[in-house]
């Protein structure tokens, strides 16, 4: 059994990993972190600059970011990049729905050649506007409906560029993230499902109810064809990043920045699906974490939440998770929760009030992706009260809700959650379609939600905290950010200092600990760098 924390899965080890420079001294007492009174200073700066968008945006892309935890591979990458997949590989695109098609050239009557999109000109510009949501106008009157279709449709529409591309794709990403000051990337992505359902409709053509669980199950992971495809996708995504990592150099002496971002993966399963196929995606995703396969470390659910079978089988999909999670409790299991509102096709007013409730306890989901009909759910007030209690973290893609939902303001549940103790992350979502990055949805964070310095260094604390990544927690105890856990208890996070010996072997064996370690580390520059401008 191959493991995560091997030879093939890179993790953070090193100086360099713990947010330490070099010629770092040794252990010893470190200043003070810097406290009240820096962070005071740096909100006062971030008040100046507030209302410079330019100002605000380079304060936002040198912040430390910690984690970005809902993310989609396949909706990351930046239209200019696809059209460059396409091209290479030859392939046509129809000009009137800009869908990608295989070729070969000489393209088909009604297409062209990808290599047109290359260019500048008209053709790149519509190209790159039916893949994005670039140059979408979204209604006045506040319907989410043109929004969301449009942002939803462009999938399907270069989902043939990504083809053969996942390690090109990861690349980008983790350039990305370095650029930004973001150290980890949970993305979703799913392997091998087509074949997986393929064999499903071969040996369970019957959809199960919560009474046929057990056998689906046993029947399914006791078939030697299914445990292939275990090994298969795990095999996929290990090249993937293999290949990621050779592109980018990681081995080399002068490997770059985007190399020191750790990258893991959630198994996504396509709710939008008859049951049979669900749940057969799901039993996949809890196979990989559980034996720890392929750098899978967590499993979620996608598609649209308002889609009519999504809707139909919400319930059903949660007692899926639910029975699952009975089985292997130490699976982590992120959901697409609420990602509803009032004014999308489909979607009754009974929808909006119990979504989140049923992914956390029904399901019982450690993390929900969106939960923006909160306002909504039958006692949001318990809802809140239980969530804090089990630490079930809410991934808050602001950007998104707004060009998908229209939320944002004081309709965006947001502050509601931070009041009442919820923890919450930032996260972007789909940033190649939105055209977009974390960056902007921290500064979203400032200019919509007027989220303060304070606020903002607690939620790239809490994307860490619940991170799936592998590895013992920093802090003493989740989501409170006063004491770090043995043997670390007395170590200050300072990129001039190394930890203390038993702190440095604590590190070492965590990647999860490391990653916070730099996170410390990277905002106490931070705030030393911007407490005196």
């Amino acid at each position: 059994m191959r493991k995560r924390h091997g030879t093939r899965w890179p993790v953070l080890a090193g100086l360099t990993a713990l947010g330490l420079a070099a010629g770092v001294l040794p252990a010893a007492a470190a200043p003070p972190d810097p406290g009240a009174r820096e962070q005071a200073r740096v909100q006062a700066y971030l008040g100046r600059i507030a209302n410079s968008p330019s100002g605000l945006r380079r304060f936002m892309a040198e912040l430390p970011k910690g984690a970005d935890l809902h993310h989609h591979l396949g909706g990351a990458v930046r239209p200019e990049s696809l059209i460059g997949y396409a091209a290479r590989d030859g392939k046509c695109i129809d000009t009137t729905s800009y869908v990608v098609t295989p070729g070969p050239r000489p393209c088909a009557a009604g297409q062209r050649p990808a290599r047109d999109a290359a260019a500048p000109g008209p053709f790149r510009r519509h190209v790159i506007e039916a893949w994005s949501m670039q140059g979408f106008v979204l209604p006045p009157d506040g319907d989410p409906q043109p929004g969301h279709d449009h942002f939803f449709d462009t999938f399907g529409k270069f989902d043939e560029a990504e083809t053969g591309h996942d390690a090109d794709m990861l690349a980008e990403v983790a350039r990305a993230a370095a650029e930004e000051h973001s150290s980890y990337l949970e993305t979703l992505t799913t392997p091998e499902a087509g074949p997986l359902n393929q064999l499903v409709d071969r040996i369970l053509p019957k959809d199960p109810g919560p009474a046929d669980f057990a056998r689906f199950h046993a029947t399914l992971t006791a078939n030697p064809q299914f445990q292939a495809l275990v090994r298969q996708a795990a095999d996929d995504t290990d090249r993937s990043v293999r290949d990621y990592r050779k592109q980018l150099g990681c081995d080399t002496r002068t490997a770059p920045k985007a190399c020191q971002v750790a990258i893991r993966f959630d198994y996504q399963v396509l709710r939008a699906q008859e049951p049979r196929h669900v749940l057969a995606q799901q039993i996949l995703g809890f196979e990989l974490v559980r034996q720890h396969l392929g750098g899978v470390v967590g499993v979620n659910m996608v598609q649209p939440e308002d889609a009519p079978v999504a809707l139909r089988d919400y319930t059903l999909h949660m007692k899926m998770v639910g029975f699952l999670k009975s089985l292997f409790p130490k699976v982590r299991v992120s959901l697409h929760a609420g990602e509803l509102v009032e004014g999308l096709d489909g979607v009754a007013g009974r929808d909006l009030t119990f979504h989140i409730n049923e992914a956390v306890t029904v399901a019982g989901a450690d993390r929900i992706g969106h939960g923006v009909d909160f306002p909504r759910e039958k006692n949001p007030a318990a809802l809140a009260a239980r969530m804090r209690q089990q630490h079930v973290l809410v991934e808050a893609p602001l950007i998104s809700n707004a060009q998908i939902l229209r939320v944002t303001g004081e309709r965006h549940p947001l502050r509601s959650y931070l009041d009442a103790g919820v923890p919450v992350a930032l996260a972007t979502d789909d940033p190649g379609v939105s055209r977009s990055d974390l960056t902007a949805v921290f500064q979203q964070a400032v200019t919509d939600q007027q989220l303060t310095v304070p606020q903002l260094r607690t939620l790239a604390r809490a994307s860490l905290d619940h991170a799936f990544i592998e590895g013992r927690n920093l802090w003493k105890e989740q989501d409170s950010y006063g004491a770090f856990a043995a043997p670390c208890t007395n170590d200050t996070a300072d990129s001039h200092r190394l930890p203390s010996a038993g702190c440095r072997t604590f590190l070492a064996a965590s990647p999860k600990a490391s990653l916070q370690w730099k996170l410390e580390a990277d905002w106490r520059d931070f705030l030393n760098r911007y407490a005196h401008r």
